[in-house]
């Protein structure tokens, strides 16, 4: 039974210190008679507490705070003045009160400042109602903890406001990750920002998350897209190819189309069609140190020196060739006559000779035995 008395003594003492004592005696009195309290105690203590918290100093309603924050059947009124403090006192009281409604805390969230909210961000659960005035107002370190809270529960309009908040966040970003309760259209919307590293950190989550079928999906998508697009790319190099055959295109205009896009393989297609060559053969004419062979190729088959222009800036890009090698070698080009080539041409696939690079052993005592053939090209001319 407490002693009526012995508070009455403390009440009348309105000291810093005589507060403490008084705040401390009642609060070990609340504290240690535990569930089974006299409803009385209770009263006692929220009303002659709640009158003199005006009058105690930080340090004393923090301590305060602190022992009764976990206590059920704390006075509401009590622990809304205390969560409504100085962020010192209202902490352990924002994150840990079981007297604190949802309404209670919608309140304080709604204009209390980001460490208010950052505690109740940390509670143990926290309802949709709570989680919606967060996702509102708070900063990126708040946002990103209620995120990580596995208690806190999300309106799918919360959850998408969030996933935007995140766009430029990479922490808000990490804890949305590993929500299994983030739903399809926020995962959606979430995908397209993440960085590789979260990337490779969804793969490690269970088959269940929501992002983990999503990235499957969506690599599978890319993949059948990236295919597609070359099948097109291929018919669509194919019919350019045709209508040069055809004499419908110019092979000047196939030519700067191919060169110009880097795409060496259809090149080398379009210049074995034309001159009707093994493809394999042509396309290592390319980038052969040697451009003997391709200007040969492509002088025959009237590409002009502005179309061959282009074949040379995608060899110099490979061949790192300098400005002086790319003159010479348009000098060369220009030097070769057309007719001239068709006959060099003809002499070549007559002959047999292989295109390309020659064999290591071209300076062997053999080869330089063997009597050279006379073929003409662009130097004799």
């Amino acid at each position: 039974m407490f002693n009526l008395s012995k508070l009455a003594e403390l009440a009348r003492d309105t000291s810093a210190v005589g507060r403490k004592s008084l705040i401390s005696t009642l609060t070990d009195l609340f504290v240690s008679s535990g569930d089974d309290r006299d409803e009385q105690i209770s009263l006692l203590f929220g009303d002659i507490v709640l009158k003199v918290l005006g009058q105690l100093e930080e340090e004393t309603r923090m301590i305060l705070a602190k022992r009764v924050c976990h206590e059920e059947g704390a006075p509401h009124e009590l622990m809304v003045k205390l969560a409504k403090d100085t962020i010192a006192v209202a902490e352990p009281v924002l994150e840990h009160s079981p007297a604190l409604t949802s309404e209670d805390l919608v309140e304080i969230a709604s204009s209390a400042s980001m460490d208010h909210l950052g505690a109740i961000a940390g509670r143990k659960t926290i309802d949709k109602t709570v989680t919606s005035v967060l996702v509102d107002r708070g900063d990126s370190k708040v946002l990103t903890k209620v995120a990580e809270n596995e208690g806190a529960e999300f309106a799918e309009s919360s959850f998408l406001k969030l996933v935007e908040k995140a766009r430029s966040d990479e922490s808000i970003q990490a804890a949305l990750v590993s929500r299994p309760d983030l739903p399809e259209e926020a995962a959606h919307a979430l995908l397209p920002f993440l960085t590789s590293a979260l990337q490779e950190r969804i793969t490690a989550l269970g088959a269940d998350n929501t992002l983990v079928h999503l990235l499957a999906e969506r690599a599978a998508t890319e993949v059948a897209a990236r295919t597609h697009k070359l099948d097109d790319a291929r018919e669509e190099s194919n019919a350019l190819i045709r209508d040069v055959m055809s004499k419908k295109t110019n092979i000047d205009e196939a030519v700067k189309n191919f060169a110009r896009a880097d795409r060496t393989a259809e090149l080398g297609m379009l210049l074995a069609r034309v001159s009707d060559l093994p493809q394999a053969a042509v396309s290592q004419l390319l980038f052969s140190a040697s451009d003997k062979a391709l200007i040969i190729l492509c002088k025959a088959n009237g590409v002009t020196a502005a179309a061959y222009k282009d074949i040379l800036t995608m060899r110099a890009r490979r061949l790192r060739m300098g400005g002086l090698e790319l003159n010479a070698a348009i000098q060369r080009y220009d030097a070769l006559s057309e007719q001239g080539a068709k006959r060099s041409l003809e002499t070549l696939k007559k002959s047999g000779a292989a295109f390309g690079p020659k064999p290591e052993d071209e300076n062997s005592e053999k080869s330089k035995r063997r009597p050279k053939k006379n073929v003409p090209f662009a130097a004799s001319r």
